[in-house]
């Protein structure tokens, strides 16, 4: 699974001379491992073997300044990436870093694609947070796009039914019903039988749109006005699930580690972001990112302002047939090689057989 490289960004890689590749490899490598500006003494002396003076590399570094791939934060004379060298290095020059054995094997044991849909969103998010040292997070499956295995009516009063969708996502979503007369369970069993045979096997979506005409018939011979009632309510039966939570993000001692985050106002900034749920959604929504494939967005190019400071890493996963978000925000300076394959590796054990390899 790889980053999307757009033409342009394969452009402006293949603008750069071999020698200022290099450089700008070295200075984004070095940032992204010690958080400290990178200096022409530093470099020349990685960059012995090169037979590369330290003149030389003063000159390249320049021309990186000028065509914004790096620039010297405050009075310092060491260089940093900008968000376009960061860019750069992502699409051109980071290398996959895989995982070890012991961190497949403990990602494997920790992951249960069987716990309820909520329950399975946090601890996903935990793990991430915790290998990773940023927000891990997750949203819901898309309940629309998942299959009806089985609808049950279980009785709670004489005009009151519960409704009970077991989804091929592992999902069991329960609607309470109101029905016009009283009914017995011995009358259920009929209707149950029938709203099974011509609803299951389809998604919700499916079931949402075509329900009148798949139940007309059965809704005109039945006596007990169950199905009638169903189709009253098909809106909010077949539904986007509402009772679980959107998103789950990892806990916030995870990503304080970063030196990015040591001062008050930005440990400020990260917990208004977590507690901004919405921001995170909405952030989500514009980068959903896409199944076998991570998409990477980098600082400036987010649209919301107050997210300047982060990068995103996210990519889709499947459950059944529904699918979410998973991934992962930070610092920009952060390893994106190995981040990438955090997520992409995550992503396939919640998809199931078929998506590890």
């Amino acid at each position: 699974m790889e980053p999307v490289t757009t033409r342009s960004e394969q452009r402006r890689a293949d603008a750069l001379s071999e020698r200022e590749a290099l450089v700008l490899r070295y200075i984004v490598q070095h940032y992204i491992l010690t958080a400290n500006p990178v200096g022409s003494r530093y470099l020349s002396k990685r960059l012995e073997e090169e037979s590369i003076s330290a003149a030389t590399i003063r000159n390249v570094m320049a021309d990186l300044e000028e065509k914004g791939y790096i620039t010297h934060p405050h009075t310092s004379a060491g260089r940093v990436p900008t968000d376009i060298g960061y860019r750069l290095y992502v699409n051109g020059f980071a290398k996959t870093e895989p995982l070890t054995q012991a961190e497949r094997a403990s990602i494997r044991r920790q992951v249960d694609v069987t716990a309820p849909a909520t329950v399975m969103m946090r601890d996903i998010s935990r793990i991430l947070g915790e290998i990773t040292h940023q927000l891990g997070i997750v949203t819901a499956p898309e309940i629309l796009g998942s299959r009806l295995e089985r609808i049950e009516l279980v009785q709670l009063s004489s005009t009151r039914l519960l409704v009970v969708l077991s989804l091929d996502s592992g999902l069991v979503r329960t609607i309470t019903l109101e029905i016009h007369q009283e009914s017995s369970r011995e009358r259920l069993l009929p209707v149950v039988e029938a709203l099974n045979q011509r609803l299951t096997g389809l998604t919700l979506l499916e079931i949402r749109a075509s329900c009148h005409d798949r139940l007309r018939d059965v809704a005109i011979d039945d006596p007990t006005r169950i199905v009638q009632a169903v189709l009253e309510s098909n809106e909010r039966i077949f539904a986007q699930r509402a009772d679980v939570e959107r998103v789950a993000i990892s806990p916030a001692q995870n990503i304080l580690r970063h030196p990015e985050f040591s001062s008050p106002e930005q440990l400020r900034g990260v917990v208004e972001l977590i507690e901004n749920q919405e921001m995170i959604i909405h952030l989500l929504e514009e980068h959903p990112g896409q199944e076998n494939q991570v998409e990477v967005t980098i600082g400036s190019e987010h649209s919301d302002e107050r997210l300047k400071e982060y990068s995103l890493i996210t990519t889709r996963y499947q459950n059944g047939y529904s699918s979410g978000t998973i991934g992962l925000i930070g610092p920009r300076r952060m390893n994106y090689s190995r981040m990438i394959t955090v997520v992409e590796y995550v992503a396939r054990i919640i998809s199931g057989p078929g998506h590890d390899r």
